[in-house]
């Protein structure tokens, strides 16, 4: 079964790099058990096209998309998987599990700054960020939240604010 997904990250412009992601499809009931996982790379353009060799045609899952330095964010809803499924997160915020994204430029992102990856943007990822940027570390590494090759402020401007709102994973 095939899935072709759109996504977008808060903090990795559009029509820029690509990056890979990882999906995750989940029970529609409680509690909520993990069916099947892909890994795909999130074109520039912001789709991916994943393949899944567990999942039951005809039943629902719940779509979650995890990425290396944002927040887990699941599908509104339990989407029923035929052999080609889409789905567009990047349509609007409801398309996510409690409206958890940030509109840029009109699309719907995934928001950026979970660094730890324990399901909150909070001080512990912006120290993360502000360590790496005072230590001048760059590379492919998680706390360039940005996707540029360096971690420094503008990195950190995306964890301060989502910590500020209080930015965590909203799920079933």
């Amino acid at each position: 079964s095939t899935l072709t997904l759109n996504a977008s990250i808060e903090a990795i412009t559009p029509n820029s790099t690509s990056d890979t992601i990882t999906v995750l499809l989940r029970s529609s009931t409680a509690p909520y058990e993990i069916v099947d996982a892909a890994s795909g790379v999130l074109s520039s353009s912001g789709s991916a096209s994943l393949i899944f060799t567990k999942a039951n045609l005809g039943s629902s899952y719940y779509i979650v998309v995890k990425h290396r330095n944002s927040i887990e964010t699941w599908s509104a809803n339990p989407i029923a998987f035929t052999a080609n499924t889409s789905y567009d997160f990047t349509s609007g915020v409801s398309q996510a599990y409690g409206s958890n994204m940030v509109l840029i430029s009109g699309e719907a992102s995934v928001y950026s700054g979970d660094v730890n990856q324990d399901g909150i943007i909070d001080a512990s990822d912006g120290s993360l960020v502000d360590n790496d940027a005072f230590n001048f570390n760059g590379g492919y590494i998680p706390n360039d939240v940005n996707n540029d090759g360096f971690v420094d402020a503008s990195d950190a401007a995306y964890v301060d604010n989502n910590a500020f709102n209080f930015i965590g994973i909203v799920r079933p």
